[in-house]
């Protein structure tokens, strides 16, 4: 059989793949059609690949499945050899299929790093990028429920940005703070950009340089690029992307958190996680000369002189090779009104965490934060009110 399609079948079993319950008719059923390739049932393959192709002319993967299964066909497999170009497509062809593998264990998980979200936060992305997958997730009564999901393309470099020019997507949190209409672009963005605040406060204090990563199309050309194919940004098909425009509406500040070493949990041991979390802070804080604390509050607000009960509105594990926490916190103050704060802490190598940075930082939307303002009714237990 021709190397790409006995790839395919190396790294999958024989039984069929369900589909995922994806938005993206394209991917559906470009998986449809190497199920039924990997099936052995090749008259309905080619069928089913010969409508894709008609339906989705630009799709390359569709083309070259369409070509090994000809050759295998016609009696001519095993011709030719692997380019880099075929190994990109294989790439991606394989790691929408191991979605499609997953999808059914792992729909009703959320991401182990996001411990708590303001509910005032309509939406969250969140990038696992070993998997070359965006997933977006809605705010529902205080639960993170997920919406739909999309292949996506990252640097060629692969990840952990640092330098301008460097070729590689960032990992860490970041938000989208703005959208720019494919018309006002260059063609190579497709169908629109999504801007984000790429270098965030921790990135600038790490010296991390560079600018203009943004989520956006693809360009004229193709359907979706290799899984890395970009200069860093991460790039979504155009389809794709519209229908993710479509879902944000006209929301800014969206949180998107990009992960280097994705882990899914059941959506109850959430809160589990986040106390253990600030448990371990607490414990740390009381343990140290420079950090005396009595609660939460004063942990996670030494020397900033916040006295309106501070309360965390956001507090992530956040991704990256050093372990770290990012906690956002908001107060009222009767003479400065309401105050926002990002602060940054990583755990030491004897286990005790540290505040490495913080710094005041817009408030997102205050007039939909009041509830965050209300204090906890035991912040013993769950600074979080959960």
């Amino acid at each position: 059989m021709h190397r790409f399609l006995s790839a395919l079948l190396l790294t999958v079993s024989l039984s069929t793949v369900a589909l995922a319950d994806t938005e993206s008719s394209y991917e559906a059923r470009l998986v449809a059609s190497t199920n039924a390739v990997v099936g052995g049932d090749w008259s309905d393959a080619l069928s089913d690949i010969n409508s894709l192709t008609a339906d989705f002319p630009l799709s390359r993967i569709g083309h070259l499945l369409k070509a090994d299964l000809l050759f295998w066909l016609s009696g001519q497999a095993g011709a030719g050899q692997t380019d880099s170009a075929i190994a990109e497509l294989q790439k991606q062809l394989r790691l929408r299929w191991n979605h499609a593998k997953t999808f059914e264990a792992k729909k009703k998980l959320v991401p182990a790093k996001i411990l708590h979200i303001s509910e005032a936060i309509p939406f969250v992305l969140y990038v696992d990028l070993p998997s070359s997958r965006l997933h977006v997730f809605a705010q529902q009564s205080g639960r993170l429920v997920r919406l739909s999901d999309y292949y996506i393309t990252i640097g060629r470099a692969g990840f952990g940005k640092e330098r301008e020019g460097d070729l590689k997507t960032p990992v860490g949190v970041y938000h989208v703070d703005g959208y720019i209409p494919g018309g006002q672009l260059h063609a190579r963005y497709g169908a629109g950009a999504l801007t984000t605040d790429y270098p965030n406060t921790l990135d600038q204090f790490l010296n991390r340089t560079g600018y203009g990563i943004w989520l956006h199309g693809t360009e004229p050309g193709w359907i979706n690029r290799g899984p890395r194919a970009s200069e860093g940004c991460i790039t979504l098909s155009n389809p794709d992307f519209e229908r993710l425009v479509t879902e944000l509406g006209s929301h800014r500040d969206i949180p998107i958190v990009i992960d280097d070493d994705p882990k899914w949990i059941q959506l109850q041991k959430v809160k589990q996680a986040r106390n253990d979390i600030l448990t371990s802070i607490i414990a740390s804080a009381h343990s140290s000369t420079e950090l005396p604390a009595s609660d939460h509050r004063d942990v996670l607000t030494p020397g900033y002189g916040l006295t309106k009960n501070p309360v965390i509105t956001d507090l992530m594990l956040y991704p990256g090779r050093t372990e770290r926490l990012l906690a956002r916190l908001i107060t009222s103050e009767r003479e400065t009104g309401v105050i926002a704060l990002e602060q940054y802490w990583h755990r030491t190598d004897g286990g005790e965490w540290q505040m490495t940075l913080q710094a005041p930082v817009p408030v997102r939307s205050p007039e939909r934060f009041t509830a965050d303002i209300v204090a906890p009714a035991d912040s013993t237990l769950d600074p979080l009110g959960n």
